[in-house]
């Protein structure tokens, strides 16, 4: 299989197509930590049904609902995990906070404990998941300050990228590009890299507890399956008829003949890296 090093196809956002990109982006963000050191390089995932907990302590609640609830949305259509939303928190293994900067530390360290609090300097926004043993994710806790989001421009990042990452690509790469996972660029929605990525994750053949090396042949496998399809090829396309680019304002108009009023052949998805600019606009008015 040959290998395409991603530090030399970043910055190009026709690379990552490759499918020996994919598969190593995949590795970068699905295998070790996101905060401090850990001797766990195993892929985490969940093996039960999601059900998220919202509890909101700032303004904005309605718009704060239906900016997750379509990110749910389109989670649920790539990965066919069962994700719902629950009214008691004891029904949770999802804890979703809207909450403010100025106690963000202290719900951080009440809901898990202070050593969570450190990962705190220089961070947006926070998740953090648990796992058992055989690296199946139990439970996890999202944290949006709202105020602070909204004052960096990355209330809609925030929102995707922390349940995304939530979901077992627990980590963030500046190789990794157009994606969520890489914070160095102003991607705030599912890129189509994003989309490939989540499709990965959801098969059956990729497991939690995976190492690398018993995950390259798998992915491999499955992505010269996806080419074939054409999976590939139209993810771009097909993410950005989610239900968060809809609602954004970003999906393509259909005329009174249920026809899109471009045709499939001339039509190119919008750049992810300009949207964001937009979306944030439109939230804050």
């Amino acid at each position: 299989m040959s290998v395409i090093p991603t530090k030399c196809l970043y910055a190009n956002i026709n690379a990552w197509p490759h499918i020996s990109y994919i598969s190593n982006s995949f590795l970068e963000v699905g295998l070790g930590a996101e905060h401090g050191k850990s001797h766990n390089l195993n892929l985490r995932k969940w093996n039960k049904p999601l059900r998220i907990y919202v509890e909101h302590q700032i303004g904005d609640q309605p718009l704060h609902d239906q900016l997750l609830d379509a990110h749910i949305s389109q989670l649920v259509k790539i990965t066919n995990f069962d994700i719902s939303r629950v009214k008691n928190k004891s029904e949770a293994n999802v804890y979703y906070y809207f909450t403010k900067q100025s106690i963000l530390p202290s719900l951080v360290q009440n809901e898990l404990d202070q050593s969570v609090v450190e990962y705190l300097h220089g961070a947006i926004c926070l998740a953090n998941v648990k796992t058992d043993k055989g690296n199946n994710i139990i439970s996890a806790h999202i944290f949006i300050p709202v105020d602070q989001a909204r004052m960096h421009g990355k209330l809609v990042a925030c929102i995707v990228e922390e349940l995304t990452q939530s979901l077992g690509l627990i980590r963030d790469s500046d190789l990794v590009f157009p994606s969520i996972f890489n914070d160095k660029t102003r991607n705030a929605l599912l890129t189509g890299l994003d989309e490939i990525l989540l499709r990965l994750l959801a098969e059956d053949t990729v497991k939690a507890g995976m190492s690398r090396e018993e995950l390259e042949p798998i992915l491999h496998s499955i992505l010269m399956k996806y080419q074939r399809q054409g999976l590939i090829r139209t993810a771009e396309q097909r993410v950005q008829e989610g239900a968060l680019y809809e609602m954004l304002g970003f999906k393509r108009r259909k005329n009174t003949n249920n026809k899109m009023t471009k045709s499939s052949s001339k039509y190119r998805p919008l750049s992810a890296i300009d949207l964001i600019k937009a979306a944030n606009n439109k939230i804050s008015n």
